[in-house]
C-alpha cells in the first residue's frame, strides 16, 4: 500500500508477516501504535454536565430548604408559643396585643404557604423578619402592666425564628445587623419592669440568643456561597464542554474535507498526469467524474439526512469501487446479516476501503500482487480488511506530510467512533483492517 503516506496517532500500525489466503500474518514482536477510537462512549468528551451531572448542593436546592426551614421553624414554634401568649393576653394593651399576636401570626402562615410558592419565599421571609422587630421593639407599649416574674415575654419564644428568618430573607450584611439588633432589644426590654425585670438571667438570655442566632447566619451564608460556587463551576464546565464539542465538530470536518480532497482530487490528477495508455485515460476521466460526484454530495448532505445502510450495501458498494481499478482485488465471502450501520459509518468505511485498495494498486506492485477485499458482520458491528501480499512498508518511514494513511483512511475512520488498524512491514504485504460497533450504551 502506500509507502509514502503516514499513519496518524489516531490508527494504530503493525507489522506483517509473510501470508496470502486471509493476508499477511503478523509477527508476535510487531510494533503496535495506538489511538483507536474508543469502543464505547456517546461522546469523545465524556458525560454531558448539563444532563449527566447532578451537583449535589446548588443555589436552587440551598434556597428550597432554606425555606421549608424556616416553615417548620415557625409553624412550630410558633404553635408552640400560643399557650405563652394566652396567658400573657391579660397583661397585653387590650388593642396592640392581639394586633401584633395575629400579624406574626399571619406571617408564620406566610411563611408556611411560601414553600409551595418559591417565588414568594423571599418576601414572606423578610415579612416574618420585620414583624418580629417589630413585635419586640413595640413590647413596652403591648403590655399594660408588668408580666409575673415567673415569666418571659413571649416574644423571647420566637427570637430564633425572627433571626432565621433575616439570615434567609435579607443580603448578609442586614441579616448581621438585624442579628445583632434582637438580642440587644432583648436584653433591654427584659431588664425593664414591663420585661420583668431580670437583671442577669436578661443578659445569659441575649447571649444564648446571640449565639444561636449568629450560628444560623453563618450556616445560611456558608452554604450560599458553596452553592454559588457549585453553581458557577457546572456553568464553567458546560461552556467548556460545548467549546470542546464545537472544536471537535470543526475536526471532524477538515479531517473529512482533506480526506475528500486526497481520495479524490489529488489521487485524480496523480491518475491523470500519469495516464500514457488509453485505458489509463479512460481510467481517469471516470475517477474526475467520480471525484466531482462526491464533492457535489458532500456539499449536499445534512447531517442525519440518510438513511442506515445494510452490509449488503456496504459490500455491494465496496466491490462496485475496486473493480473500478487498475489492478484486480478479489472480494472474499464474508457473512453478511442483517445488521444495518449509520449512512455516514458506511461513507467512512466504504471510502477508506477504496482508498486502502487505491494505495495497494499503487505502491505493492505489479499485477503478480494478490489483493482481497472483505466484508463481514462481526456481532452487531461490521469489519471490512483490505489487504496485499505486495511489498509492504516502513511505517517509521513515512513522511508526516502525506495524508493519504492518516486522513482518507484512519482519521476517516476514527471521525465516526470506528477502529483502523494498519498492519504491514516490508516485503511482508499489507493489511488494512477496519472495524464499527455501536456503543454499548446505545444498545442497553
Amino acid at each position: 500500500m502506500a509507502a509514502a503516506d503516514a499513519v496518524p496517532a489516531g490508527g494504530s500500525a503493525r507489522a506483517a508477516g509473510p501470508g496470502r489466503a486471509g493476508g499477511p500474518s503478523r509477527p508476535a514482536d510487531a510494533p503496535r501504535v495506538p489511538g483507536t477510537a474508543p469502543a464505547g462512549g456517546h461522546s469523545p468528551f465524556g458525560a454531558d454536565p448539563a444532563r449527566s451531572v447532578r451537583a449535589t448542593i446548588t443555589q436552587a436546592s440551598v434556597e428550597r430548604a432554606f425555606a421549608i426551614l424556616i416553615a417548620v421553624a415557625a409553624l412550630g414554634f410558633g404553635a408552640s408559643t400560643v399557650p405563652a401568649v394566652l396567658d400573657q393576653l391579660p397583661y397585653l394593651d387590650p388593642v396592640w396585643g392581639p394586633v401584633v399576636v395575629c400579624g406574626l401570626a399571619a406571617s408564620f402562615l406566610f411563611v408556611g404557604a411560601s414553600v409551595f410558592a418559591r417565588r414568594l419565599a423571599q418576601v414572606a421571609q423578610i415579612v416574618c423578619a420585620l414583624l418580629f422587630l417589630v413585635a419586640l421593639v413595640t413590647w413596652p407599649l403591648t403590655v399594660r402592666e408588668p408580666i409575673p416574674s415567673d415569666q418571659v415575654p413571649w416574644p423571647w419564644w420566637l427570637c430564633t425564628v425572627g433571626s432565621t428568618a433575616a439570615a434567609m430573607g435579607f443580603a448578609p450584611w442586614r441579616a448581621t445587623v438585624y442579628t445583632a439588633l434582637v438580642p440587644a432589644v432583648y436584653v433591654v426590654i427584659r431588664l425593664t419592669p414591663v420585661g420583668g425585670d431580670a437583671g442577669v438571667r436578661a443578659l445569659l438570655d441575649g447571649v444564648y440568643t446571640a449565639i444561636l442566632s449568629g450560628a444560623v447566619l453563618v450556616i445560611a451564608v456558608v452554604l450560599r456561597r458553596a452553592a454559588t460556587a457549585v453553581d458557577a463551576a457546572q456553568a464553567t464546565a458546560v461552556r467548556r464542554y460545548s467549546h470542546a464539542i464545537r472544536e471537535h465538530a470543526t475536526e471532524v470536518e477538515r479531517v473529512q474535507v482533506d480526506a475528500i480532497v486526497h481520495d479524490s482530487v489529488l489521487t485524480t490528477l496523480l491518475s491523470a498526469a500519469r495516464a500514457e495508455t488509453a485505458d489509463a485515460e479512460m481510467l481517469a476521466a471516470r475517477m474526475a467524474r467520480n471525484a466531482i460526484d462526491h464533492l457535489e454530495a458532500a456539499a449536499s448532505d445534512g447531517p442525519g439526512e440518510a438513511p442506515p445502510v445494510s452490509l449488503v450495501d456496504l459490500h455491494a458498494r465496496i466491490t462496485d469501487s475496486v473493480g473500478a481499478l487498475a489492478a484486480p482485488v478479489r472480494v472474499q465471502p464474508g457473512q453478511l446479516g442483517s445488521t444495518r450501520v449509520p449512512a455516514t459509518v458506511a461513507d467512512a468505511l466504504a471510502s477508506a476501503a477504496l482508498q486502502a485498495a487505491v494505495n495497494s494498486v499503487q505502491h505493492a506492485g505489479g499485477a503478480s500482487v494478490d489483493r482481497w477485499v472483505r466484508v463481514e458482520q462481526r456481532g452487531a458491528g461490521v469489519h471490512v480488511e483490505v489487504g496485499d501480499d505486495g511489498a509492504g512498508f516502513d511505517i517509521e518511514a513515512i513522511p508526516a506530510e502525506r495524508l493519504g494513511v492518516r486522513r482518507s483512511i484512519v482519521e476517516r475512520v476514527v471521525a465516526v467512533d470506528g477502529t483502523a488498524e494498519i498492519l504491514t512491514a516490508p516485503g511482508s504485504g499489507t493489511r488494512v483492517l477496519l472495524g464499527w460497533a455501536p456503543h454499548q450504551e446505545a444498545r442497553r
